[in-house]
């Protein structure tokens, strides 16, 4: 009987630690999903230029990877899946609230859906 009230108790504790460290996982991945951000400025740009535009571009490009993080250099030439897709979540929304036509045509020409100008 002793024997079985040890293995229940040591069962409860065991549950209650994986309970415990589930939450907090999901807590540190909480966390770690908010969202940043980085100002780019643009002021000395004209945006009817377009060097300027890819400028910005260039400047909005480095914020997102900046945001996103390193990518693996383990992965040798290949590229995770998943920063691609921070990187590239995070220029589009930059594009969207530059809300400039110029920016968001270069930004289609970069992602092949419209023809080069």
């Amino acid at each position: 009987m002793y024997t079985m009230k040890r293995i229940l108790i040591s069962a409860l504790i065991a549950g209650l630690v994986c309970v415990g460290e589930a939450a907090l996982f999901a807590q540190a991945t909480a966390a770690a999903e908010l969202e940043q951000s980085i100002t780019v400025r643009y002021t000395d740009l004209r945006l009817d230029r377009p060097a300027d535009v890819a400028r910005l571009y260039s400047r909005i490009k480095a914020a997102a990877q900046s945001i996103c993080g390193a990518p693996d250099a383990d992965l040798g030439n290949w590229v995770d899946p998943a920063w691609q897709r921070c990187v590239d979540d995070a220029i589009g929304r930059a594009v969207v609230r530059v809300d400039h036509p110029a920016v968001s045509a270069y930004h289609q020409r970069q992602l092949g859906l419209s023809p080069a100008a």
